[in-house]
């Protein structure tokens, strides 16, 4: 009985150096990114949040441009958001609402002189608060309506 199967140990050796190298490469990138990228999507997860509980606010059609950045301000100070999203804070009072606008961009430094832009733009109309976060009012024209 002879067994027709017949496996050979040469073609059973696993990765070679050079698959190794780009692994470790490859994971290294991706790492790399993640941490330069990652708090700015946090902090924009923040804005999110943060304009959601404004939505809550059944205060907030009295409530003055100042009391609102205020408000937006004491809790990204809880939750550590700071630079660009706390500057970007644009209240506008229109005919139909108050539109509560946080339009930045960042530039992060990825790697020597390649840098990643991020774009976030997150607003909150209060004719429509259902709709919290996303972009759907062009804020120069909803200026103009006035």
């Amino acid at each position: 009985m002879g067994n027709t199967t017949h496996y050979s140990f040469q073609y059973q050796r696993g990765m070679s150096y050079w698959g190794w190298l780009l692994l470790v490469a490859v994971l290294g990138f991706v790492l790399t990114c993640a941490s330069r990228m990652a708090p700015a999507y946090l902090d924009a997860r923040y804005v999110t949040e943060g304009l959601k509980i404004l939505a809550e606010n059944p205060d907030l059609e009295t409530m003055s441009a100042g009391q609102i950045k205020k408000e937006l301000g004491r809790f990204f100070l809880i939750n550590n958001v700071r630079g660009e999203p706390t500057e970007a804070l644009q209240v506008v009072r229109g005919a139909k609402g108050t539109l509560v606008s946080i339009n930045y961009e960042l530039r992060q430094p990825l790697i020597y002189n390649v840098d990643v832009v991020m774009k976030f733009n997150k607003q909150l109309n209060t004719a429509s608060p259902e709709l919290c976060c996303d972009a759907l009012v062009d804020l120069e024209q909803f200026r103009k309506r006035d």
